[in-house]
């Protein structure tokens, strides 16, 4: 129902799955990347809107708070003009992003996109701790903890 992946961008631009990527990203300071994020067959983000993905998934964390304590959160991505939005709607979250003058929304169970993009993103994470060690991602980790 829920699908999420992660992307690195290689030094030649391609996309690499995180999980499969064995070297650390060109620049640790500004890891490019994308977030696949398809809800119920829909592809919300794909590696087209790519961006820092690692700035990218602290701010999905920090969204996920949001969505818990208010029932609404949204995001530009770091670097582009793409906003994401959750906005809960009884045991459901309507997940829309906007690019460019194109809307793509689709919507899941709470539980469903609440444990997917925790698993997600403590994959990623504990995937760039491997990457790239010098670089702390532990307010983002702890958020997707709790």
């Amino acid at each position: 129902m829920v699908e999420v992946e992660t992307f690195l961008r290689d030094e030649d631009g391609r996309f690499v799955t995180a999980a499969a990527c064995r070297m650390p990203p060109p620049d640790t300071d500004y890891v490019e990347g994308a977030v696949r994020l398809s809800v119920r067959g829909t592809e919300i983000l794909g590696t087209e809107e790519w961006d820092y993905v690692d700035q990218l998934w602290c701010y999905m964390a920090d969204m996920l708070t949001c969505l818990h304590s208010s029932g609404y959160a949204e995001t530009y991505f770091p670097d582009q003009p793409i906003k994401l939005s959750f906005r809960r709607v009884g045991s459901r979250v309507v997940v829309s992003a906007e690019v460019g003058r194109d809307t793509r929304t689709s919507d899941a169970p709470l539980a469903a996109l609440d444990a997917a993009l925790r698993s997600g993103g403590r994959a990623f994470f504990d995937r760039m701790a491997d990457l790239a060690p010098g670089n702390s991602y532990t307010e983002a980790r702890r958020a997707l903890e709790s």
